[in-house]
């Protein structure tokens, strides 16, 4: 069963892999990721990416994982 919890979080990874993913411009791919989750990902969302990348990193892309260290 999934909890709202769970729910949450799966919207965030599938979100952030989505964002890596849809990048139109190739360069610079992990501070153009950073860029967007500074201006549109509030301060819980991002602790929470934060804990999954750190629990279940291979659940998120490696430019995802880049994002997070610049933020």
């Amino acid at each position: 069963m999934i909890t709202p919890g769970d729910y949450k979080q799966q919207h965030l990874i599938k979100w952030a892999n989505q964002i890596a993913s849809s990048i139109p411009t190739r360069e610079d791919i992990p501070g153009q990721i950073s860029a967007h989750m500074r201006q549109f990902w509030t301060t819980e969302m991002l602790k929470t990416l934060r804990t999954i990348a750190a629990e279940t990193p291979d659940i998120l892309s490696e430019d995802v994982h880049s994002a997070l260290q610049s933020l």
